[in-house]
C-alpha cells in the first residue's frame, strides 16, 4: 500500500521521468562487466551460477518481475583431449594444447575452458594432415580433383574464416576425412592485424578459438520442441546437424609447426598426427533469466530485449559487453518505472544461456512460447558483442527500419544506409525463423583478436577497446531509446511494403533450379508487385504480423534462413513444391477488389 501511494504521489507531483533522460553510469558498467567476468560463464558449468544469480538479482532490484526458466540440453563436456605428432625420430610427440596467459592480466592465467568444439564427435583419429585452406566446399573439390581419394581417412587442417566452423567440419566429414583441426591464422586476427596481447588487442600465436560445430539451432536432441526436463529426445546419433568426426581447435603456433615446410597451400603436409576427444554426454541444466515490466495500455503486445550470458570462458567481449549493456538498460528502464513512467507495451528482458552451443537457450524458449510470441511479440532487440569500439553497425527486419533509423538520429549516430535483415549466429535467429518476430541487432565495434579465447577478459576492454566505458554507455543509450520508442503504442512496426521490396530484390538474384523455374519466378514477381500496389498507401496497425504468413505450421520461415553465419532468402524454393507453396501464400495476401 505504501509503495502504491508513493508511486501515485510521484506521478501527481510531476516527477515522472522518461528512461531516455537518465544517463548510464560508466562506473556501474565497469562493475557489471567485471562482476560477470569473475568466473567463466560456460553453459551448464557450476561456476556460471554466479552470473545467473547476479543478473536475476539486479533485475529484481531494478523492479522487474523475474523468472528463471530452465532447460536440459545436450552439451557434451570435453573431459580430455590430445594431439600427437609423429616426429622424424619415429616417435609420437604430445602437442601442448593449452593457451598461454600473461601476468599483466591474472584472469588469463587460470580457470580455462578446455580447447574444444561444442557438439563435435568424441573418438580417435589418426592420419596424415592435409591442409584445406578455409575448408570451403570448393577447396575440398580442388583437393579431390588434384589428389583423387588419397586424402581419405586423413586429418583436415583448416583455418577459421570464410564460412562457419561447423560447415568446415561437415565438409571434412563429407569428403572422407577421419578428423579435423581448426586454427585462427595470425593474418586474420593476430600479428597480421596489429599488436598482440598483452601490448595490443590482437591474438598471440598461442591463442585458441573455441566454438560450436553444430550445424543447427537449439538443443540437438529436441529439434522443434522445448528441451524441458521430461521432454522426449532423439538419440544423439540420430540428431540432425551433428558432425560425426572428432575435431579440435588449435593455436596458430601449433598449426604452423605442422605446415611449416608445406606452407599454406592445399595439399598433403606429409605430417602424421593422432588426435582424441573424450566427452561426458550427461544432459546439462541451463537457465534463461527473463524479466518483465507490464504495459499500461497494450500489455498484450511485447517488446523483447535479449543478450546471451554464456561464454567460452570469461567472455568479456562475447558477450559480456552485450550483457552489461542489457543490464544497465534494465536498470534505467526500471528507475524510470519507479518514478512513474510506464511502457504502454509490455517490456521483456532476457538473459540467454547456451547461445555459444547453437543458440540453445533462446531457441528452446522460443520453441516453448511459439504460439504466444506469434500472438503477442511486436519486436525483438538483440545485443551481442555490443561495445568493442567506436564503429556503429546495425541490421533489422524491414518493419523496424524506421524505428532504428529514428533512434540512431536521436542519439547523434549516422544510421546505416542499408539495413539488411540480420544474418545467422545469434539469438535473433529463432525469433525471426520460428516465430516470425520483427528483429534488430546493433552495436559499436572495433578490432580485436580474442574471439572465443581464454584471453577475452575485461583487461582487453579497459586497456584497448573501451577505456572509460564510453561505447558501453552509447550502446546503453541507444538500447534504452529503442526500448522506450518501441514500447509506445503509437510506434508502428509495419514491414509489409519493406518486406515486399526486399523480397523482390532477393527474388531477382535467386538462381533457377529444377524446382524453381522461370515461370515460377515471373508469377512470384507479379504477385509481389500486386501486393506492393495494394500496400503503397495502406498503413496497417498490425503490420508486424506480415512475416507470420510465411511460417508453416510447426516449421521455420519460408522467407529467411540463417545458414551458418550466412543467410539466404526463400529457403524452400530449391525443394519440390516450395515455389507453389510460396505462390499460394502470396495469393492469399492479396485483398479482393472492392465491388461497386
Amino acid at each position: 500500500m505504501l509503495v502504491q501511494l508513493t508511486l501515485l504521489l510521484a506521478i501527481l507531483g510531476g516527477q515522472q521521468q522518461s528512461p531516455t533522460s537518465i544517463a548510464p553510469s560508466p562506473e556501474r558498467l565497469k562493475t557489471t562487466l567485471n562482476t560477470l567476468c569473475e568466473y567463466p560463464r560456460f553453459a551448464g558449468d557450476p561456476r556460471s551460477q554466479h552470473a545467473i544469480d547476479y543478473v536475476a538479482g539486479e533485475l529484481e532490484e531494478a523492479g522487474w518481475q523475474v523468472e528463471r526458466k530452465y532447460y536440459w540440453a545436450y552439451l557434451p563436456r570435453q573431459t580430455s583431449q590430445s594431439l600427437q605428432v609423429y616426429t622424424t625420430e619415429n616417435r609420437w610427440h604430445e602437442v601442448d594444447l593449452t593457451e598461454q596467459g600473461f601476468a599483466e592480466d591474472p584472469r588469463t592465467l587460470s580457470e580455462h575452458i578446455p580447447p574444444m568444439h561444442g557438439l563435435t564427435a568424441a573418438g580417435q583419429a589418426e592420419g596424415n594432415v592435409w591442409y584445406v585452406g578455409y575448408g570451403t566446399r570448393d577447396e575440398f573439390l580442388q583437393l579431390q580433383k588434384r589428389f583423387g581419394d588419397k586424402f581419405k581417412g586423413g586429418i583436415a587442417l583448416m583455418r577459421y574464416g570464410a564460412n562457419y566452423r561447423g560447415l568446415k567440419v561437415a565438409n571434412a566429414e563429407a569428403f572422407g576425412f577421419s578428423g579435423a583441426l581448426l586454427y585462427t591464422d595470425a593474418e586474420d586476427d593476430g600479428v597480421g592485424r596489429g599488436v598482440i596481447l598483452p601490448d595490443g588487442p590482437f591474438r598471440p600465436s598461442t591463442g585458441i578459438q573455441r566454438g560450436s560445430v553444430f550445424n543447427g539451432h537449439g538443443d540437438p536432441l529436441t529439434p522443434g520442441w522445448a528441451a524441458t526436463k521430461d521432454a522426449p529426445r532423439l538419440a544423439a546419433e540420430d540428431a540432425p546437424g551433428m558432425v560425426k568426426i572428432p575435431s579440435l581447435p588449435i593455436s596458430s603456433a601449433n598449426a604452423h609447426l605442422i605446415i611449416a615446410e608445406h606452407g599454406k597451400k592445399v595439399g598433403n603436409t606429409m605430417v602424421r598426427v593422432k588426435m582424441e576427444v573424450v566427452q561426458d554426454t550427461t544432459l546439462q541444466k541451463i537457465c534463461n533469466v527473463v524479466g518483465t515490466l507490464n504495459g499500461s495500455d497494450n500489455d498484450d503486445q511485447w517488446i523483447i530485449l535479449g543478450a546471451h550470458r554464456d561464454a567460452w570462458g570469461r567472455g568479456a567481449t562475447d558477450n559480456g559487453t552485450g550483457s552489461t549493456v542489457l543490464m544497465e538498460s534494465a536498470r534505467l528502464l526500471g528507475q524510470a518505472y519507479k518514478k512513474g513512467w510506464r511502457p504502454q507495451r509490455r517490456l521483456v528482458i532476457a538473459s540467454w544461456d547456451a547461445e555459444e552451443w547453437g543458440l540453445v537457450g533462446s531457441t528452446e524458449w522460443v520453441e516453448e512460447n511459439r504460439g504466444p510470441l506469434i500472438k503477442h511479440a511486436v519486436a525483438y532487440v538483440n545485443l551481442d558483442v555490443a561495445a568493442t569500439g567506436p564503429n556503429f553497425s546495425a541490421s533489422c527486419t524491414p518493419g523496424l527500419q524506421s524505428a532504428i533509423t529514428a533512434s540512431a538520429i536521436a542519439n547523434d549516430i549516422s544510421p546505416p544506409k542499408n539495413l539488411g535483415v540480420p544474418g545467422g549466429g545469434s539469438d535473433h535467429v529463432p525469433f525471426i525463423e520460428i516465430a516470425g518476430v520483427e528483429s534488430m541487432a546493433f552495436g559499436f565495434h572495433g578490432g580485436s583478436g580474442v574471439y572465443h579465447s581464454a584471453l577475452d577478459t575485461p583487461y582487453l576492454i579497459e586497456k584497448f577497446l573501451d577505456p572509460g566505458y564510453v561505447h558501453h554507455a552509447r550502446a546503453t543509450q541507444m538500447a534504452v531509446d529503442i526500448a522506450t520508442r518501441l514500447s509506445a503504442s503509437e510506434t508502428l512496426v509495419n514491414g509489409t511494403a519493406s518486406w515486399l521490396k526486399q523480397m523482390q530484390k532477393a527474388l531477382d538474384g535467386t538462381q533457377h533450379t529444377e524446382h524453381f523455374s522461370v515461370e515460377h519466378h515471373a508469377t512470384i514477381s507479379d504477385l509481389i508487385n500486386q501486393l506492393l500496389e495494394q500496400n503503397a498507401d495502406q498503413p496497417q496497425t498490425a503490420g508486424h504480423t506480415f512475416h507470420h504468413k510465411f511460417l508453416p505450421t510447426g516449421g521455420r520461415s519460408l522467407l529467411w534462413n540463417s545458414a551458418g553465419y550466412g543467410a539466404a532468402w526463400f529457403p524452400g524454393l530449391a525443394q519440390k513444391g516450395g515455389a507453389a507453396q510460396l505462390i499460394a501464400i502470396l495469393r492469399s495476401c492479396i485483398r479482393p477488389a472492392k465491388t461497386q
